[in-house]
């Protein structure tokens, strides 16, 4: 399999490496093409040039238009001519005919004097402008240039061509098409050297590893980092992000599609302290900070490249997160707490059975079995009812159990509801504040004989506000503990206790809540919690 897998990556170089020469192929091949044809078309142009200016003098010459004029071919003018065919590099052959297209002079001697071939000549002399043909003429293919000779009342003595052998066109179009092949097959040389040398070079950048290999470690360490729960951000020294991996951007409430990298740490999350670890380079460890009215548990690290520092992490994750695993767990105490309460209570009445049935008091054995019975199963079923979460409602039911085992009367508000949707407040925070507040309830109703014992419980929590009510009809809250009530020591039961309605005050604060207590001796209590949350 290992072969396998190298051998894939082996292939994907190789066609990296074939690609990029098809690219250097065909970009060399284009530019080469076109060159080629603009090369072509200049030279074309420059020949036609050159044989239309010969043209053009020759017609102006005045031994010519002489000898046209005097019906003979003047020694003088051939002489002139021959010279002139002679030293000129573009043309091959120079004509001058009458107007019955009888040459008066030819590059070929032997060809003066006889009529014109071609039949191209038409045109100039029925007075057209001057003009380049191809036609076929006694030396074979030609590219001819016309011009009329005229006399100086612009009679038209006769006609002058200068013309070029189509074999002469083919040669020097293959003397350029065979240097831009050689250029051509030069530059594909080199293009395939510097493809060659552009991919060893790439692998070096890339630590030994194929692209296609790297690509797949690059997409898997990607993958990884954006599974993470917990949210990464990395800066250099720049104070510029590096990386960062989904869960930071869904903590930062930053769109999934939106490219970070290169920014400055500082307008993407102004709360980091990722700058002033790398200037002190101190790191912190496990502290929190706000994040859009979520609480985060930051750690901030350095990034050491041998003894170098190059940047720094923050690796942080959503507080209300672990609160939650922390409630589960907690949840799983109070149930146990509850199940305890369960089979204590259960345990008291078979021993009153037993103690019944010892005395042989069979009739009153029977009539406590069919006239007792543990919790009401109706008080259990409103609690769970009423309130969703499982940790707060277990505490009530072994609250509730705990108080029927005193001889206390406690029972939910049957007005009372608890949102189901995202709350605010840790579940935690709720089981200080009831718990302590029913505890201290029974408490005060179980160490003193009261005519009525009760205890009425409201819990109203919904969305954006919650309210707490506890009502007793204990003995009261005495004015002087009243009076210092959320000191951590003040207590009527001994050391070791008064830690209640400090810990409730701490909760309120936090919140920006208000506590309301309304106690008149004798009579009872009664709290009111306001949580604006």
């Amino acid at each position: 399999m290992k072969l396998k897998k190298n051998q894939i990556f082996i292939d994907t170089s190789a066609k990296l490496f074939i690609q990029s020469l098809i690219l250097v192929f065909i970009t060399v091949i284009l530019t080469g093409g076109i060159s080629l044809y603009l090369a072509l078309s200049i030279r074309q142009d420059d020949m036609d040039t050159a044989i239309r200016n010969m043209s053009c003098m020759v017609s102006q010459l005045d031994m010519v238009k002489e000898s046209l004029k005097n019906k003979e071919t003047a020694d003088n003018m051939l002489e002139g001519l021959d010279l002139l065919i002679k030293t000129s590099e573009q043309a091959d052959v120079l004509v001058v005919c009458d107007t019955n297209s009888i040459r008066y002079y030819h590059t070929d001697h032997d060809r003066i004097g006889e009529k014109f071939r071609g039949d191209d000549q038409t045109k100039i002399l029925e007075g057209g402008k001057p003009y380049i043909s191809e036609a076929e003429g006694t030396l074979g293919m030609q590219r001819r240039a016309f011009y009329p000779v005229l006399d100086d009342d612009g009679t038209i003595l006769g006609f002058v061509v200068s013309s070029v052998l189509t074999t002469s066109l083919s040669r020097i179009r293959n003397q350029i098409i065979g240097l831009f092949l050689a250029i051509l097959l030069i530059l594909l040389c080199v293009g395939a050297l510097l493809s060659w040398i552009s991919m060893r070079r790439i692998r070096k950048i890339l630590l030994g590893y194929n692209p296609e290999e790297f690509r797949k470690i690059f997409l898997e360490h990607t993958e990884v980092m954006d599974a993470l729960e917990e949210g990464i951000l990395a800066i250099n020294l720049k104070g510029e992000i590096m990386l960062m991996n989904q869960s930071a951007k869904r903590l930062l409430q930053i769109s999934r599609g939106i490219n970070v990298k290169g920014k400055l740490v500082l307008d993407v999350f102004p709360q980091s302290r990722l700058a002033e670890v790398i200037e002190t380079q101190e790191e912190h460890l496990n502290y929190s900070s706000m994040i859009y009215d979520n609480q985060i548990l930051l750690s901030d690290i350095l990034i050491r490249k041998g003894k170098n520092v190059e940047g720094a992490v923050s690796v942080f994750r959503n507080k209300t997160e672990v609160t939650k695993l922390a409630e589960e767990l907690t949840g799983a105490r109070y149930m146990v707490d509850t199940l305890r309460s369960f089979n204590h209570e259960f345990m008291n009445k078979l021993h009153i059975i037993l103690g019944l049935l010892e005395m042989k008091d069979y009739e009153g054995a029977k009539k406590y079995i069919l006239n007792t019975s543990m919790v009401s199963g109706r008080e259990v079923s409103h609690i769970c009812q009423t309130i969703p979460v499982s940790n707060l409602a277990a505490l009530l039911i072994g609250k509730l159990i705990r108080a029927s085992e005193l001889g206390i009367t406690f029972n939910l508000k049957n007005d009372s509801y608890f949102s189901k949707k995202k709350r605010d407040l840790p579940v935690d925070s709720y089981i200080t504040i009831v718990g302590n507040l029913v505890e201290n309830a029974m408490d005060e109703l179980n160490h003193a004989d009261f005519t009525v014992k009760e205890i009425e419980l409201g819990i109203y929590s919904e969305e954006g506000h919650t309210m707490i009510t506890c009502d007793d009809t204990g003995g009261g809250i005495p004015e002087e503990i009243l009076f210092s009530i959320y000191d951590r020591h003040t207590t009527t039961k001994g050391e070791g206790h008064g830690t209640g309605y400090a810990r409730i005050r701490e909760i309120v604060d936090y919140c920006e809540g208000t506590i309301h207590i309304d106690t008149e001796i004798g009579m009872g209590s009664s709290i009111e919690i306001n949580l604006p949350i």
